[in-house]
């Protein structure tokens, strides 16, 4: 009998993901639609549906977001999910590796940088972070900064390549 996620305390989603890591099945989808779900109930005013929703049609656009975008779109007070933004980014960009194959937190940067997707050193170390977290080689970080447009667009390209496949169905 399936599980209903919803039914869960978020202690036992809590549980349920870290035995999925502990066992090293972080690509059952159970596990990835566990991610979901708690990110729905601890988003602190991001809504993980939402800013999948942006993200995706932003990468559609083949445009950069900012963070503070983000959090308007989500209609969250920015002084509120400042601190919580980087962490609710992992989740997206965990959700979106283990589901689509693309690292969706590589369009957020800051604003000054939407125009050309460069990102900020610390900006930079998040995405690289969560890019070996998550099993891609990154072999030259002096080089990825150079061209973190380029790893952007990357990701920006397949998922149109997607979108325009899935036209025909």
């Amino acid at each position: 009998m399936p599980i209903d996620l919803e039914t869960l305390s978020t202690g036992q989603l809590e549980n349920l993901i870290a035995n999925h890591r502990r066992k090293r099945a972080t690509d059952a989808p159970l596990y990835i639609e566990s991610l979901r779900e708690l990110e729905k109930r601890k988003g602190k005013g991001l809504d993980f549906e939402k800013s999948l929703s942006i993200i995706l049609q932003a990468a559609r656009e083949a445009r950069f977001l900012s963070y503070r975008e983000l959090a308007d779109a989500n209609g969250a007070d920015w002084s509120q999910v400042r601190y919580a933004i980087g962490g609710h980014l992992w989740k997206l960009a965990e959700y979106g590796h283990l589901k689509e194959q693309l690292l969706l937190s590589a369009i957020v940067v800051n604003k000054p940088n939407v125009e050309t997707g460069k990102m900020e050193p610390d900006t930079l170390k998040g995405f690289i972070g969560a890019a070996r977290e998550l099993g891609y080689p990154i072999t030259d970080e002096q080089r990825s900064s150079k061209n973190s447009k380029h790893v952007c667009l990357l990701g920006l390209k397949v998922d149109r390549r997607r979108s325009n496949s899935n036209q025909g169905r």
